[in-house]
């Protein structure tokens, strides 16, 4: 009997001690559990928190990071006008018109507006051409490299991003507020009120039109550079023979005849004022010798 209750106290010994062993392993797991989530949570918050001000290298990092891509920005918005003039001086002007003209065909470039002036010392073409401004240095370098001599050049580059984007903000901002006038108008009650609204909506609208056209202004004249060409070519000075004493004889009476009867055609167109003038002359000597002759008979008597 006693070796039956010391049997059965062992076994119950041996099952207590595995259930603790059993309960400890599952704390153990459980308290590894929590602390890895504590530390991940640990992890999220200093991964939400805002960076140190103290100046160390990581947020210099991150602010120089952040540097290039609001540079890039700003490049990407650039809009820059090119323009210029040259003067060109051609040995053979129809030649080199005509290379011009195959440079603007194989440039998508236009003439917008064309002169011709031939004069005795000179013939010339006054030339403005619209060109895309992925072009312009191409098209500048081929007149500059071709036979003809470049005279006078000048070139212009002009930034008008600052402009532009100032422009493109504005419209933003009144293309809100109109919508906002819009939305006010729908809900308004008396006439004052819609007529004020409307007077603010048609305002709006005006400079909103104004500021389209400007900006629509300026990116035309972002796409396509203007180039000013002067091409001209003098020509050569022939001297006249020098003529005989009786061709220059001839000259002289034919010049001096052509005088007389110009002379006789003035006379003709004045002849109002003539007879005008002939009438006044007559009148003022009858005045005079009839007051001469009153003089004379005072005398006498």
């Amino acid at each position: 009997m006693r070796i039956k209750i010391l049997i059965l106290s062992c076994v119950l010994t041996l099952l207590y001690a595995c259930g603790n062993k059993q309960e400890n392993e599952a704390n153990a797991v459980d308290q590894v559990i929590v602390a890895e989530a504590v530390a991940d949570e640990a992890s999220a918050v200093k991964l939400m928190a805002p960076p140190p001000a103290s100046g160390k290298e990581g947020e210099y990092r991150l602010e120089t990071n952040a540097k290039p891509s609001a540079q890039q920005t700003i490049i990407d918005k650039q809009k820059i006008i090119k323009d210029g003039s040259l003067t060109v001086k051609s040995l053979d002007i129809d030649a080199s018109k005509k290379r011009i003209d195959n440079l603007l065909k194989k440039l998508d470039a236009y003439y917008e507006n064309e002169d011709l002036q031939n004069s005795e010392q000179s013939i010339s073409y006054t030339l403005k051409i619209r060109i895309p401004a992925a072009n312009f240095e191409q098209l500048l370098t081929s007149i500059e490299n071709g036979k003809d001599e470049i005279t006078l050049k000048n070139i212009q580059a002009r930034d008008v991003t600052e402009e532009y984007v100032d422009i493109e903000t504005r419209l933003t901002t009144k293309r809100e507020y109109l919508l906002r006038y819009k939305q006010i108008l729908a809900k308004a009650a008396t006439v004052k009120d819609i007529l004020a609204i409307q007077e603010n909506i048609r305002t709006l609208e005006e400079e909103i039109d104004s500021q389209q056209g400007r900006l629509k202004y300026l990116a035309d004249q972002v796409a396509f550079s203007t180039l000013n060409i002067n091409l001209y070519k003098d020509k050569e000075y022939i001297q006249q023979p020098q003529s005989g004493f009786l061709t220059r004889t001839k000259v002289a009476l034919n010049n001096g005849w052509q005088s007389i009867v110009d002379f006789v055609l003035w006379t003709l167109s004045v002849w109002p004022y003539l007879i005008i003038m002939l009438g006044s002359y007559f009148i003022v000597k009858r005045f005079v010798k009839i007051r001469r002759e009153r003089r004379k008979l005072n005398e006498n008597n």
